[in-house]
């Protein structure tokens, strides 16, 4: 993926398409612009998240709901970059790598310790 949302896009086809099904075009149709109906779907994400890890580890956090709902300045910072790239044959590579130094190196190793010393 060379953005975050090429990413959540293409991840889980299933969820993508329930998210956009039921919960993006019901809130584009009931007057929301597309980029709030994106934060409702993130949103949407998030707390489902936050109740996932917070079941079994018996603690309520807001890593989960954090992380989750972080990501969403992260779609657009690199739908920017990617726009300011064009074409440039660097973009992919920049954009994949990127995406995963934020996402697997810093991002969920992070929260994994964070839950961990709580």
């Amino acid at each position: 993926a060379t953005t975050f949302e090429q990413y959540w896009r293409l991840w889980n086809l299933p969820v993508h398409y329930w998210m956009v099904r039921h919960l993006y075009f019901p809130c584009v149709r009931a007057g929301l612009n597309k980029n709030q109906a994106a934060f409702a779907c993130f949103l949407f994400s998030a707390i489902f998240h936050e109740v996932l890890v917070s079941i079994p580890f018996h603690m309520v956090r807001v890593y989960a709901f954090a992380g989750m709902l972080g990501q969403m300045p992260l779609v657009f910072i690199t739908k920017k970059l990617e726009r300011a790239a064009g074409q440039a044959y660097w973009w992919p590579v920049v954009g994949n790598v990127l995406f995963w130094v934020t996402f697997c190196v810093v991002g969920q190793p992070m929260a994994c310790l964070m839950y961990y010393y709580d």
